[in-house]
């Protein structure tokens, strides 16, 4: 027989359940540094397609998503179509290569990229087709839109949307449906690198126009958040098109453009029932900020490894993202830089993996036309940390200390994380071949259940039991190539 407290007990259970299944990705409540999503703490962990999801009429999402979803994976970036490319686009160093070499999901084929704003009737859209009429919203794209996250949401896999990108080049922004010769409504002529600029209002209340649509139309998810702009420190031009362009550039003028961004997101979800995370990419690398919108709860950033960026930001109690990679099939690097940054605190690594492709979306490499790159080994090695990540209680830890790990190797680099005299997760990553035997950990005393494993194939290398007195523990090493996670828990 239930009684009455357990009843109470349970129907409170589920009434806090079902309340937290209701509200969109959020920071968790006793560890901001984290998200909160369907009642359960999360990190970000994913290899994705490269953001053409919606705007590409000829990429098959529903495939995609089952990708990731079978990999266990949650996040992807999706652009908002206010910005495409072309078969330009170079990806590697220079090279030129073919549209179908390439299969850029981000490069629809002509008559395939759809965008927020409706085709009007007259013809002369660069890049084939009739021009967009800027008056108009495209209720197909929202159509698709919603689509494209409500199959993400029943997968579990949650939707970063970036509002804005940097057009890097003159050729990219001719190419948006905002340039004058692409519409209908006559947008200013202006140059590519003052798109980011409120100085050009008609230019920017289609800007705002368009951020209202998205945040209105989408408010009834819970699987997605706002990323403002991608990769903002380019706005002024790239060095791969614009050799006077030396290195990221940090603008008054482009934070007061973001600012106003954030602002429009915040206010427009006012009165709307559900109130959306703003993401905001710092920098690529790493970039140490001095004061941060209070409006913005995630921080972005692209290429970080080293994870520096973490212990530089880590004072603004933010989840940290690593969600833009380089080079996303190559797995070892992916491997190793996905563990660096997740052991040092980080809220989520998300793999740019080219082998998703307009023609063959389940990433193996099955399309004839183009270059046949398979990403399932970076796939699988990065389920591994997913995996283990969301074994440990990453809520109540924080990184550890410096003084943790004792007679470090030059060339060998160590990361992790730990529940203070409880748990700990130590990654060793050799940067040259050295031999490393033993690691001497600094530890409370207690009895400890301390495994190697191999972060490959997430397969026990060995384990052992020790009594521990406190202080100094030294533990033998299996000998190991790249890299290795030590971890201990206590008993």
């Amino acid at each position: 027989m239930v009684t009455r407290g357990l009843f109470l007990g349970i129907f409170f259970f589920i009434c806090i359940s079902f309340v937290s299944a209701q509200n969109p990705i959020t920071l968790h409540p006793k560890n901001p540094r984290y998200l909160f999503f369907k009642g359960k703490p999360v990190v970000l962990i994913s290899s994705a397609e490269h953001y053409g999801a919606i705007l590409n009429l000829d990429f098959n999402y529903v495939k995609y998503l089952d990708v990731l979803g079978q990999y266990g994976f949650n996040h992807t970036r999706a652009f908002s179509g206010m910005y495409c490319e072309g078969s330009e686009f170079d990806i590697e160093n220079g090279k030129s290569f073919s549209w179908d070499e390439i299969q850029n999901p981000l490069s629809p084929r002509p008559d395939k990229f759809i965008a927020p704003w409706a085709r009007s009737t007259t013809p002369g859209y660069v890049r084939s087709g009739n021009k967009f009429d800027l008056d108009t919203w495209d209720e197909a794209y929202f159509r698709r839109l919603k689509d494209f996250l409500t199959e993400a949401n029943s997968r579990g896999v949650i939707v970063e949307m970036v509002l804005f990108t940097a057009f890097y080049s003159p050729t990219l922004w001719q190419s948006s449906p905002l340039h004058p010769s692409n519409n209908i409504n006559g947008t200013e002529d202006i140059p590519f690198n003052e798109f980011h600029m409120q100085k050009h209002k008609k230019l920017f209340a289609r800007q705002l126009d368009m951020v209202k649509k998205i945040v209105q139309e989408i408010n009834e998810f819970d699987n997605v958040y706002f990323e403002i702009c991608n990769e903002p420190y380019w706005l002024k031009g790239h060095p791969s098109s614009d050799s006077t362009v030396k290195e990221q550039q940090f603008l008054p003028e482009i934070d007061a453009w973001q600012r106003e961004i954030t602002r429009v997101i915040t206010e427009t979800e006012r009165n709307l029932p559900k109130k959306h995370l703003v993401a905001q990419n710092i920098a690529n690398s790493n970039y140490k900020m001095t004061s941060l919108d209070p409006a913005v709860s995630i921080l972005n950033f692209h290429y970080a490894f080293p994870p520096d960026c973490i212990g530089d930001n880590y004072q603004f109690n933010k989840p940290i993202i690593f969600d833009e990679t380089h080079d996303g099939v190559n797995a070892p690097n992916k491997r190793t830089e996905a563990w660096a940054f997740m052991l040092s605190g980080g809220a989520g690594y998300s793999n740019l993996d080219w082998s998703f492709t307009t023609d063959d979306p389940t990433g193996l490499g099955r399309n004839p036309l183009g270059r046949r790159r398979s990403g399932q080994e970076v796939r699988n090695q990065l389920k591994v940390l997913a995996d283990v990540m969301n074994r440990f209680d990453f809520i109540h830890s924080k990184p550890i200390s410096e003084k943790l790990i004792k007679n470090v190797p030059q060339g060998l680099l160590v990361y992790g994380i730990h529940i203070p005299d409880k748990e700990y997760m130590v990654y060793f990553l050799k940067q040259k071949t050295i031999t490393y035997k033993k690691a001497v950990v600094d530890l409370p005393a207690g009895a400890y259940t301390v495994q190697f494993t191999d972060p490959l194939n997430g397969k026990s290398i060995k384990s052992e039991k020790i009594n521990h007195m406190g202080g100094d523990a030294t533990f033998s090493l299996p000998d190991f190539s790249d890299d290795v996670l030590l971890r201990f828990a206590k008993q």
